[in-house]
């Protein structure tokens, strides 16, 4: 049997210290100890037992307990941006699993990326923040998203562009029959490589998810960034793919769509000149047209946006996701 007493031990050398002693019994054993160490002893050896001060360590979080910035060194997979918010593009990476995955309802696929597996992803605008499951094969990864608010705008045009005539009707029913057909025909192989990168070298003033208010009335949610630039300033390819739109359209005005596979589309509009036609192939950074003033604007500028399987995301994330590192 043990015994457990404790008492304050004065010396010389802890002279004014508040030091114990643990003194520990067993039949007619005693051991005396330091507060901080003590040794028990069983009838068949020793045990090491650590008495420590009365404010507890921190304990150690599970995989479900962890903040969302926290990096998840020992996870399954790692992901960029955190926290993932509505409206995001995800980067996914995962060291050793690879093959289908499924997030948000999406199939989504990790392919070969370097010395790892990576896929791409997003989250729409809509979405309620929570807890949304990854599914990796047998295992499961909880990926957080939080709720960002986005601001609103109020632009007027034209009311043409507002409420499009009825002579235009039937032209603007065929180019969204267009879109649709080439938004839906995605090749499954990846043509994309590496970082997106930003289409011209012009700062953008108008933010992805605003409320656009067109004359007095709420008509739409901006779905991509506002470029700066000046009539005739050169466009480039956000990465490799190839050219499924380049036209003209009513609401976009000269306007090119680049398919980088896997559902992932890029988007240049309000374009004065095309120097790529439909069904080329372009690298990254090439040039593909000139920006403009054409389509519903109130002046020079490129939009620019970014579409993955049905659903806008957040072009800024995207073209950030790898200079910020994957968590």
């Amino acid at each position: 049997m043990l015994f457990v007493g404790a008492r304050p031990r004065r010396t010389a050398a802890n002279e004014g210290s508040s030091t114990w002693a643990v003194n520990l019994y067993r039949r007619d054993i005693l051991i005396s100890m330091t507060r901080r160490q003590a040794l028990v002893l069983s009838l068949g050896g020793s045990v090491a037992a650590q008495v420590s001060n009365p404010a507890r360590a921190p304990q150690s979080k599970t995989r479900s307990q962890r903040s969302p910035t926290a990096p998840p060194q020992d996870s399954l997979v790692r992901w960029s941006p955190r926290p993932v918010f509505n409206g995001a593009p995800v980067l996914f990476e995962s060291k050793s699993f690879s093959g289908l995955a499924t997030w948000l309802g999406k199939k989504i696929e990790f392919r070969p990326d370097g010395d790892a597996f990576s896929a791409l992803a997003g989250v729409n605008l809509n979405r309620a923040p929570g807890r949304y499951p990854l599914a990796l094969g047998d295992e499961t990864v909880d990926i957080t998203v939080i709720r960002r608010v986005y601001a609103s705008s109020t632009i007027t045009v034209p009311q043409k562009f507002v409420e499009p005539p009825k002579e235009v009707q039937a032209q603007i029913d065929e180019e969204v029959a267009i879109k649709q057909n080439v938004f839906k025909s995605s090749r499954p192989s990846r043509l994309w490589h590496g970082p997106f990168v930003a289409p011209a070298d012009a700062p953008y003033t108008s933010s992805f998810g605003l409320r656009r208010i067109y004359n007095g009335r709420t008509r739409s949610v901006h779905q991509g960034l506002d470029y700066t630039a000046a009539l005739g300033t050169q466009v480039t390819a956000a990465n490799s793919g190839r050219v499924e739109i380049a036209r003209d359209m009513y609401f976009e005005g000269g306007f090119i769509v680049i398919d980088h596979g896997e559902s992932i589309f890029t988007l240049y509009m309000h374009l004065s000149e095309f120097l790529v036609s439909e069904g080329a192939g372009v690298d990254k950074g090439d040039p593909i047209a000139k920006s403009g003033s054409s389509g519903r604007v109130t002046g020079p500028h490129l939009h620019f946006a970014v579409r993955w399987q049905g659903d806008y995301l957040e072009p800024s994330t995207l073209l950030g996701l790898w200079r910020s590192g994957r968590a």
